[in-house]
C-alpha cells in the first residue's frame, strides 16, 4: 500500500466527528469536503497500521511519518526552548491581543417548505434536512448611533402625580438617565483622539458626513467628563510607579499655545531661570509583572518628571534600573539609580555617518547586530536574571569590548579625525561605554530604550495630526487618557470596555482606585 498520511489536527478532527454525528442524527448528507477528509483519515490510519507491522520501525520514525515531528531539514524553526511557564517565546514582538468579536448568528427559516414535504420541483420525492447555507456579512456603520428612548408616563387626575416607565438596565449601563452621550461614546471619542491620533475636528467632519454630527467642542467636553472619572486611577498608577524596579524614560517636544514662560529652579542649584521649552515626558515603570506607562506635558523635561515619580519612593527599596539616552537632564536627582544607556542611540551615531564612512560603519553595524541577535536568543530561550546576564557576558561583552578597542585605536593613531562625524560617534561610544554595557553587568538591565520610544509615538502622532494643545488643562486631560490607553495596551486589556467600566464604577473608583487598575479589570 502506498504511504499516504494527512496532518489533521485535533480541532479539525473533533469538528469532523461532530458533523458526522449531526448528519447521522438528522439524516443529513456530508459535503464533498467532509467526505474527502474522511477518506484521507482512513488512508492515514491504514498507512500507520502498515508501518507498525514493519519490524524495523521506530517510534521517532513513526512520529515523523505521521507528521507529528518535522523532518530534520526543517528543525531550525523549532529550536526555541520553552521558558519557565512551558510556552515557547516568539522571536517577533507580540502585538497586544484583544478578543475577536464573534459574529452574531442569525437563523433564517425556510418558510415555504418543511422537512417531509413533497419536492415542488419533481413533485415526487420528499425534502429532508441538509447542511445549511451560510453567509458572513461584515456591516459598516457610524461609530455613534443615536437612540431616542420614549418612556410612557401616566398622571393622576386628582393629585397630579406622575408615573414614568423605567429605562432598561442595558440603557442605564451606558450612562445615567440625564446623560446624552453614553459611556461608550465618550470612550470611542477618547480612543480615536488619544489612541489613534484623529483630531476632534477630523472626527467632527467624519460624523457630519455620516449623518450624526458631533462638534469638536462637544467631543472635548465628553473626554473631559471621561478624564474626571479615570483621574483617580491615573494618580494610583503614578503612586505605584514610584516603587518600580525598572524605568524607561524619554521625552519629545510638544506645543501648548497659551502656555507662558515660567521661572523654575535650576536642578542642583538655588538659582532660578525663565523656561519656555514644552515637552511631553514618557515613562514606563516595571512594577512586578506589570508595566505602567505615564505621560506628562509641561514646561519641563524628563529628568524633572522622574524626580516627581521617585520623590515618594520607599527608602528601604534597592536602587531601581533607569534606562534613558545620554542627556544629562534625564537623570534623577532625588535618589540614586542604576544608570543604563540606550545602545540604539549609540548605534545611530554611527549609522548617521554611513554615507561618508561606509566601510568603517558597516563593521560597527555588523558587530552591533550580533548583540541584538544574542538578546533575541536570550529572550527566545526564556532566560531571565542571572542566566541572561551570564549569556550576555559570554556573547555580547566581547563584541562591545572589540568596538571600544577599535575606536580607541582609530583615535590614537589618528586614522579617524576626532572632529569628523565618525570621530564624534566613536567619542560618544567611548564616553558612555560604562553605561552602554550595563546590560552585561546588571541583572535585568535592558539593552535599549526602544520600549518607551515606541510609546512616545502616541504623542508624536497626536502632535503631527492635531499640532498643539490650546491650554495646559487640555494637555493634562490628554496625559491622563493617553497614559491609561498606553497602560492598557501593553497589558493587553480591552481599552474600550475598560474605560466604560471605570465610568460605570466612578463612585467606587474615587474611593478605592487601586482596585480598578487595568490588570484588575474582570475579563471573564
Amino acid at each position: 500500500m502506498k504511504n499516504n498520511t494527512t496532518d489533521i489536527n485535533h480541532a479539525e478532527l473533533d469538528a469532523l466527528i461532530k458533523r458526522v454525528e449531526q448528519a447521522k442524527e438528522h439524516q443529513l448528507t456530508l459535503s464533498s469536503e467532509d467526505c474527502q477528509l474522511l477518506i484521507d483519515t482512513l488512508l492515514t490510519l491504514a498507512t500507520l497500521q502498515e508501518q507498525m507491522a514493519c519490524s524495523d520501525i521506530t517510534i521517532n520514525k513513526l512520529r515523523k511519518l505521521s507528521g507529528i515531528v518535522s523532518s530534520s531539514e526543517r528543525l531550525k524553526s523549532n529550536l526555541s526552548k520553552p521558558n519557565k511557564s512551558g510556552k515557547k517565546i516568539n522571536k517577533q514582538r507580540r502585538k497586544p491581543a484583544t478578543a475577536a468579536v464573534k459574529p452574531e448568528v442569525i437563523h433564517h427559516k425556510l418558510e415555504e417548505l418543511s422537512k417531509g414535504d413533497i419536492c415542488p420541483e419533481c413533485t415526487t420525492g420528499k425534502v429532508y434536512k441538509f447542511k445549511p447555507a451560510t453567509l458572513l456579512r461584515i456591516t459598516g456603520q457610524s461609530p455613534f448611533t443615536p437612540e431616542q428612548h420614549i418612556m410612557e408616563r401616566l398622571r393622576c387626575n386628582t393629585c397630579g402625580a406622575y408615573f414614568t416607565a423605567k429605562v432598561s438596565e442595558e440603557v442605564l449601563a451606558d450612562g445615567e438617565v440625564t446623560q446624552k452621550y453614553g459611556y461608550s461614546a465618550r470612550a470611542i471619542i477618547a480612543i480615536a483622539k488619544y489612541g489613534m491620533g484623529s483630531p476632534f475636528y477630523r472626527q467632527e467632519s467624519l460624523q457630519s458626513q455620516l449623518g450624526v454630527p458631533i462638534t469638536a467642542s462637544t467631543q472635548f467636553n465628553q473626554v473631559e467628563h471621561l478624564a474626571n472619572d479615570i483621574t483617580p486611577v491615573f494618580y494610583a498608577l503614578k503612586k505605584l510607579s514610584g516603587n518600580a524596579s525598572k524605568y524607561y524614560l524619554d521625552d519629545t517636544t510638544k506645543r501648548i499655545l497659551k502656555a507662558k514662560p515660567v521661572e523654575k529652579k535650576r536642578r542642583n542649584s538655588d538659582k532660578t531661570q525663565m523656561r519656555c521649552g514644552i515637552y511631553t515626558s514618557g515613562l514606563i515603570a516595571q512594577v512586578e509583572e506589570h508595566e505602567i506607562v505615564l505621560f506628562k506635558t509641561n514646561i519641563g523635561h524628563a529628568g524633572e518628571f522622574i524626580d516627581e515619580i521617585l520623590t515618594p519612593r520607599d527608602n528601604t527599596l534597592s536602587a531601581p534600573i533607569l534606562m534613558s539616552d545620554a542627556l544629562s537632564h534625564n537623570q534623577p536627582t532625588v535618589c540614586s539609580v542604576k544608570k543604563t544607556l540606550c545602545n540604539s542611540h549609540a548605534r545611530r551615531q554611527f549609522y548617521d555617518v554611513y554615507s561618508h564612512f561606509t566601510e568603517e560603519v558597516e563593521n560597527i553595524l555588523e558587530k552591533y547586530k550580533q548583540i541584538w541577535i544574542a538578546d533575541d536568543e536570550a529572550q527566545k530561550q526564556g532566560l531571565t536574571g542571572k542566566k541572561r546576564l551570564a549569556y550576555h557576558q559570554i556573547h555580547s561583552l566581547p563584541v562591545m569590548e572589540s568596538i571600544k578597542q577599535w575606536g580607541e585605536e582609530r583615535l590614537k593613531d589618528e586614522t579617524v579625525e576626532e572632529n569628523s562625524g565618525l570621530g564624534k560617534a566613536i567619542k560618544y561610544f567611548l564616553k558612555h561605554y560604562q553605561w552602554l554595557i550595563a546590560f552585561c553587568e546588571i541583572e535585568d538591565a535592558p539593552l535599549d530604550n526602544n520600549s518607551i520610544e515606541s510609546q512616545l509615538k502616541l504623542i508624536v502622532r497626536d502632535r503631527k495630526n492635531a499640532m498643539f494643545h490650546q491650554t495646559e488643562v487640555g494637555a493634562g486631560i490628554a496625559d491622563i487618557i493617553t497614559s491609561i490607553i498606553a497602560t492598557c495596551s501593553v497589558g493587553e486589556v480591552n481599552i474600550f470596555e475598560y474605560l466604560q467600566w471605570l465610568q460605570r464604577e466612578s463612585e467606587a473608583v474615587r474611593v478605592e482606585p487601586e482596585k480598578y487598575l487595568p490588570w484588575c479589570y474582570p475579563t471573564a
